[in-house]
């Protein structure tokens, strides 16, 4: 069944965390929140690094919802960020859905931002601006995934709009300022999309990466749709995906952030669990 226009009395939320390095592990700190995004307890599966699940009770965001993420990594500390599901942006009566997501990473600390995709119901309308400041010394390791439509179901993103802005500074230097704007005309046009519904970008930043490590990189490549890494400095890393299925996405980035993260992280790959579910 279609998604429909409803009149409801619309969400605000702040969630404002730290991550401390202490003598054991990172420690999760919430400093301040407010409306419906949450956090889980804070899980171990690898001693030292704190692994997190953004909860949003709601199940979907409207028009006219505001959640705004602050996200603080102090010296040392380690941090990985997903999401149990998909986050859902339903058909707008007419406002605008605003999403703010500011991180900070401290010398010798290293986040991993690595939510589920957004999935853009036709009539959302969206404007999200992700703000990432990586002190030197700091790691870094973030991804966007975003689906127009409900491919599956045969609903194309006919009409609304996502204006997506993200902002990349390293020691103080802005290096990385996308902005995206996507509507029905340039999920179709040529030069845009191409028709395809669905695409992402991954950014690796803080370590100089080697022309060994770009090119194994490269050589992975999606089962469908295209995908393909750059490298614009050499402590910046770029990758995107552009397709018909956020499944081969999902594969696509784990295929990418495993091979990443021995070079960025000095870790192996730990998968959260909630991946599995």
């Amino acid at each position: 069944m279609a998604a429909t226009a409803v009149a409801t009395k619309n969400w605000a939320a702040l969630l404002q965390l730290e991550l401390r390095r202490c003598a054991d592990r990172t420690r999760l700190v919430p400093l301040r929140r407010y409306g419906p995004l949450s956090v889980q307890r804070p899980f171990y599966p690898e001693s030292d690094c704190c692994h997190v699940y953004l909860l949003h009770p709601p199940g979907g965001v409207v028009g006219g919802d505001s959640l705004e993420l602050r996200v603080a990594l102090k010296p040392g500390a380690q941090g990985l960020f997903t999401a149990p599901g998909a986050a859902k942006f339903y058909l707008s009566a007419g406002p605008t859905a605003l999403v703010e997501q500011h991180f900070t990473v401290a010398p010798g600390a290293g986040l991993e931002f690595l939510p589920q995709e957004n999935i853009y119901f036709p009539g959302a309308e969206v404007d999200s601006r992700t703000l990432l400041e990586v002190e030197a010394g700091g790691r870094l390791l973030l991804w966007e995934k975003h689906c127009f439509g409900r491919p599956a179901n045969h609903e194309p993103f006919a009409h609304g709009r996502l204006r997506s802005r993200i902002e990349l500074r390293l020691d103080g230097q802005l290096v990385q300022h996308e902005f995206q704007r996507v509507d029905a005309d340039e999920i179709a046009r040529a030069s845009g999309m191409r028709g395809q519904p669905v695409c992402g970008t991954l950014l690796a930043a803080g370590t100089e990466f080697g022309d060994a490590t770009v090119a194994a990189l490269q050589q992975v490549m999606p089962d469908s749709g295209w995908g393909g890494v750059s490298r614009p400095r050499p402590d910046l890393l770029v990758a995107r995906y552009l397709g018909p299925d956020s499944a081969e996405l999902d594969r696509y980035f784990i295929r990418l952030w495993e091979r990443l993260r021995p070079p960025l992280l000095a870790r192996a790959a730990c998968r959260p669990r909630i991946w599995n579910t």
